[in-house]
């Protein structure tokens, strides 16, 4: 019985100590002194790293911990330089702070011809070096007057920031992932980027708004925020990556984690930064979907980002960041829930894989790496901040024995390959230094600057203002980068003197009461409701009847004219009767319709197709109808019944990307750019599939050979488009026309192109009568866009009753009409062949002037050689002679190389040389105020100004609200 007590009494313990770690508890319990030790671990840590970068790889981007070299990543800058700079001041090594800021304020140059990420130099270079302006006073470094508004790592950070502005000059106003530091946005970028890519600018760019008093940066990372939003799906969830130019979603999976998470973290962090309480209401709405869809048992899956169905349930390390998000905001709770989730994730492994499989509960293949993020102790941070649960003490402590353990190297510390073996790799990224180890550090350190709570700061005092700085909240961008929040309010007034041209005597009580009473006046004189037209007639003046006006359009309306009885006595400020003017506006309405009926009619009528409707077509069987054209007849009348909105169209995501890559990456727009019923799109989708197929058969994107063969078959194919075709009846015809060529790998010959042609255009003729083709796309907007699953349909006529329709034959225009994508190939493929054939025969010309110019210029400057037997006496005149003509042959040789050295750098030569090295890059037209108009423009519809109360009624006039709110009459 002993032995049987002392196991429960163990196995009590065992639940107990369970209990405690699922609830987040520590079984430690760490001193002061503890935690200090901890501290000055992690500088260790951070100062045996920091000095590998610069001992081995000050000179690139990121070091290689392994190989101890260097290599660039991201641009070429010296990164981890800048990245780590504030982590510097953070740790008060204010030595090495002023060392390289002095560094880099004198050798750092971005006017370089390098395309960079927009994404990773804001929130690195430009973050960075905002930061370290924001922290330089505290370490050390002797200000400039005007400081925090005047700088030269301000300066720095607005000279990046400026040249990262043309990506953001979108159709959406949603940047380009990528950007040229010289040219701008490089010829051919892709305009699709991910998520975060779009929506992780306010904290630097409004940072630098505040501080340079230039608020275009500030607008436009605001709009992109706005403009991603208005593109979230109609359950509020965001997909992974957008087309900045159409916004169309291409990536639909949506989660929080990889390709979104800085979105949401940004949302927060820049409504406290910048007082936009709106963006926090943005927010809770998206987090509200987030819950909805993502949340499972604490844990957040991936979903489809229009239905919400689970499409990947994995955790990314990435995802980590959310807890600290939510303490933030002071939602601790599940904050805690969540990381301690996370937290058993490490235990198991001793670090977190990139992907982890929570239904299999263990690392996914292929993403067990561990490139040291610091997401889960970012979140421990916060977390511990708020709460002071010392089991986030405890994961930091087991953090840095893993990273001391297992990623340590003798230069740095290394990436961990795969979390199951803790192989490494030959990569330290910069955020080990900006981030992890900055976390970890404020983790222990408890009384760090970084945490105040504004109860103290520093006095700064300029010429013109004098503001407190230092005091906090300090931001944290992506990065870790810390915005100093207080500092933000120093620079508005200093960069824009609203004093300084100011009438003071005029600002007297007096003073003012006069004008505002005059402009009353004339307000009141000149004020008419907006709810009245403006061409009503003065109510002051007598009001002229015309009876017999009134007597003929009431003739002309007959018996459908009505009288509207008004039983109201309303008059406004100016004794006018309300009544009558809003039974005249309505009249006036009324007989505008009237007249313009036209008015009322719409060019494409609108029939929305409903689920119930495609249940109806689905329902259809071959013996409801008494022949094959019945059925025929019935499917075409259904397609052109229906229509869909452009909305819903780009929504379905019908059309085939793949088309783009053969007819131009117009056809898209072209499919999705108006409201179309559902023949005109699967009428749209055969054409593209026509031309094609007539692309692939002809080869005219694989066919590569010298320039005068690619003309002359080019010029074939638009001899081949140009003449008229003779369609075929049969299917056996079109089987023989198809065999004789679908195998041949030599260039089509003029036969071949019109059998290509040929069979194309009967290609597109059966497909407009297939009813068993026109089935399936229409099957698929069921499957695509309702939520319900889709029936499976049979086909309502078999081959055999399909071969018996009567296929029409397209005219010439029409078959014209229809390969107009292959001929706008052809005709651009052939132009660019003839300008690269004309570019290199001037390039040869050019050429061999030089060499014809420099040795012309030779033998003119060497004396002709005459064979003699014995060297003849010196003459004197002689040398005189040569000494004379040698400056003049000189002069003439200098002039030669002058001309032609002239010629070949001139502007056209230049051009040349770029088209034929098939350089990419060029200068961008981009003009910041045009920029900045756009985005003013589109930042209109999200004004927070409060909506009128009153509604159905005329707005009150200013001059009224101006008199209801002032405070007193000044006595005259």
């Amino acid at each position: 019985m002993q032995k049987v007590g002392n196991n429960l009494y163990v196995i009590c313990h065992l639940w107990v100590f369970l209990g405690l770690l699922a609830q987040g508890i520590s079984q430690k319990h760490y001193t002061r002194a503890r935690m200090l030790e901890l501290r000055e671990d992690v500088r260790r840590m951070f100062q045996h790293a920091y000095d590998g970068y610069l001992t081995h790889a000050s000179n690139y981007d990121e070091l290689r911990p392994l190989t101890c070299d260097g290599h660039d990543t991201w641009g070429s800058y010296s990164l981890t330089l800048i990245d780590a700079l504030d982590t510097l001041a953070t740790m008060g090594n204010f030595t090495e702070f002023q060392r390289v800021f002095t560094l880099l304020t004198k050798k750092m140059n971005f006017d370089r011809d390098i395309n960079v990420s927009v994404f990773e130099t804001n929130i690195r270079i430009v973050g960075g070096l905002l930061s370290a302006h924001l922290l330089s006073r505290r370490a050390g470094v002797a200000p400039e007057p005007g400081w925090p508004c005047q700088g030269p790592l301000l300066r720095m950070a607005e000279d990046v920031a400026r040249r990262l502005l043309p990506a953001f000059d979108t159709n959406t106003g949603m940047p380009y992932g990528t950007v040229n530091l010289r040219y701008g946005v490089p010829k051919g970028e892709t305009p699709v980027t991910c998520t975060a890519g779009v929506g992780t600018f306010l904290v630097e760019f409004g940072t630098l708004s505040r501080l340079t008093g230039n608020k275009i940066y500030e607008e436009v990372a605001l709009q992109a925020v706005y403009a991603l939003w208005e593109h979230r799906s109609p359950i509020g969830l965001f997909g992974n990556h957008i087309d900045v130019q159409s916004g169309r979603w291409t990536a639909l999976d949506s989660g929080i984690g990889a390709g979104v998470d800085s979105l949401f973290e940004y949302l927060v962090k820049a409504a406290i930064l910048l007082n936009r309480p709106e963006l926090l209401e943005l927010f809770h709405e998206a987090r509200a979907a987030i819950d909805k869809y993502m949340r499972k048992e604490d844990w957040y899956v991936w979903v489809g980002m229009n239905k919400g169905h689970v499409t990947l349930p994995v955790f990314q390390s990435l995802e980590a960041f959310w807890p600290g998000i939510l303490s933030i905001i002071g939602d601790t709770e599940p904050a805690m829930r969540t990381i301690v989730r996370y937290i058993s994730v490490w235990k198991k492994y001793g670090f977190l894989p990139e992907f982890y499989n929570i239904a299999a509960g263990e690392a996914s293949p292929d993403r067990e790496v561990y490139p040291l993020r610091p997401e889960l102790i970012e979140s421990a941070m916060y977390l511990y901040r708020s709460t002071k649960n010392e089991y986030l003490l405890e994961l930091g402590e087991r953090v840095l024995e893993s990273l001391e353990f297992s990623a340590k190297t003798k230069c740095g510390y290394a990436t961990i390959r795969n979390v199951l073996t803790h192989e490494k790799e030959n990569r330290m990224e910069s955020f080990f230094l900006a981030e992890t180890s900055k976390y970890l550090y404020l983790l222990f350190d408890s009384d760090n600057f970084l945490h105040s709570d504004g109860a103290q700061g520093e006095l700064v005092e300029t010429e013109e203002n004098a503001c407190v700085v230092q005091a906090g909240a300090y931001i944290f961008n992506t990065e870790a980068h810390p915005m100093d929040m207080s500092a933000l309010h120093c620079c508005h007034d200093h960069n824009e003197d609203i004093f300084g041209s100011l009438d003071l005597q005029g600002l007297s009580a007096n003073a003012i009461f006069k004008r505002s009473r005059e402009q009353q006046m004339v307000e009141q004189e000149h004020w008419v409701p907006q709810c009245q037209s403006q061409d009503f007639p003065n109510y002051d003046e007598e009001p002229i009847p015309d009876r017999d006006r009134d007597r003929d359009r009431d003739q002309e309306k007959g018996k459908h004219s009505t009288t509207m009885a008004v039983d109201i006595e309303v008059f406004d400020e100016f004794e006018q009767p309300v009544g009558d003017v809003l039974v005249s506006n309505f009249e006036r309405i009324r007989e505008e319709r009237e007249l313009n009926p036209s008015l009322l009619q719409i060019k494409v009528l609108r029939n929305q197709l409903t689920v119930r409707d495609l249940d109806e077509f689905f329902a259809r069987r071959r013996e409801n109808f008494a022949s094959a054209t019945d059925a025929l007849n019935y499917v075409l009348a259904f397609m052109g019944k229906f229509t869909m909105d452009v909305a819903f169209i780009r929504g379905l995501q019908l059309f085939d990307s793949n088309i783009s890559n053969f007819i131009g990456a117009g056809a898209q727009k072209e499919y999705e750019e108006r409201m179309r019923s559902l023949w005109e799109l699967y009428d749209l989708e055969q054409q593209y599939a026509a031309n094609v197929l007539l692309v692939q058969h002809l080869q005219l994107l694989s066919f590569q050979t010298d320039g005068e063969v690619m003309r002359t078959h080019l010029a074939e194919v638009l001899d081949g488009l140009d003449r008229q075709q003779d369609p075929l009846h049969t299917q056996l015809e079109i089987a023989a026309l198809a065999d004789s060529f679908s195998h041949a790998n030599s260039t089509p010959q003029v036969g071949d192109i019109d059998q290509a042609i040929l069979k194309a255009c009967i290609g597109y003729e059966i497909a407009l009568m297939n009813t068993t083709a026109i089935q399936a796309f229409v099957h698929r907007i069921y499957l695509m866009g309702t939520k319900k699953a889709a029936p499976s349909f049979s086909p309502l006529l078999d081959p055999v009753e399909l071969g018996t329709l009567k296929v029409v034959q397209l005219k010439p225009p029409e078959q014209r009409e229809l390969f107009k994508y292959t001929r706008r190939l052809v005709t651009f493929r052939k132009r660019m062949s003839e300008t690269v054939d004309r570019l290199q025969t001037l390039m040869q010309k050019l050429t061999p002037t030089k060499e014809k110019a420099v040795a012309v210029a030779t033998a003119t400057a060497q004396p002709a050689v005459v064979p003699v037997e014995a060297p003849p006496a010196p003459n004197t005149n002689t040398e005189v002679r040569e000494k004379a003509v040698q400056p003049e042959l000189k002069q003439q040789k200098e002039s030669k190389e002058q001309e032609v050295d002239s010629e070949e750098g001139s502007v056209w030569s230049q051009f040349v040389q770029t088209i034929l090295r098939k350089t990419t890059v060029q200068r961008v037209k981009f003009d910041e105020a045009l920029l900045q108009e756009k985005t003013r423009k589109a930042l209109e519809k999200h004004s927070h100004d409060e909506s009128p109360r009153e509604l159905f009624t005329c707005q009150r006039p200013e001059f009224i609200e101006q008199f209801a709110y002032r405070e007193f009459y000044p006595v005259t």
